[in-house]
């Protein structure tokens, strides 16, 4: 159940693919959690596009803009292996959107984990058994609905 938070100057990508981008980058992280499909995971996960206005961020010298992307997870959620995963995936998909081969130099992906206690859901801060529960629950529901069709 992560939150995307995607960074990029004005101008990165066309008007026309930002909704691809943020559709994307939560299925992606989705994916590597492997909790896609999952009501209560896929109905908390979000992503957000900051456009920064010219001028709001460093670039030094390059010609290609950085891009930063933020993903926070529930703690201890993500293996390495998963967040090699989304770094590599996220890079393409913010290359390719950006239509800009370079862009995969300047796309940073940063890794958060909330403190035990600290997701926020529905106005109450959940511990991290609270969230696996409650996931779990939502999974079994699923399969058992699937099961009496």
């Amino acid at each position: 159940m992560p939150m995307i938070d995607i960074a990029a100057p004005e101008g990165t990508f066309p008007e026309s693919a930002e909704a691809a981008l943020l559709e994307r980058a939560t299925a992606c992280v989705l994916q590597w959690e492997k909790v896609t499909g999952i009501p209560y995971a896929t109905a908390n996960t979000g992503a957000f596009l900051n456009v920064l206005p010219r001028g709001r961020l460093t670039a030094g010298s390059q010609a290609v803009p950085a891009v930063r992307i933020q993903v926070l997870t529930p703690a201890k959620s993500l293996t390495q292996e998963q967040r090699a995963g989304i770094a590599a995936s996220l890079t393409d998909i913010v290359a390719e959107l950006a239509n800009a081969p370079g862009q995969r130099e300047r796309t940073w992906v940063l890794f958060h984990e909330a403190v035990d206690g600290g997701w926020g859901i529905a106005g109450k801060a959940l511990t991290n058994v609270e969230l696996v529960d409650a996931v779990r629950a939502s999974a079994i529901a699923l399969r058992a609905g699937q099961a009496g069709r």
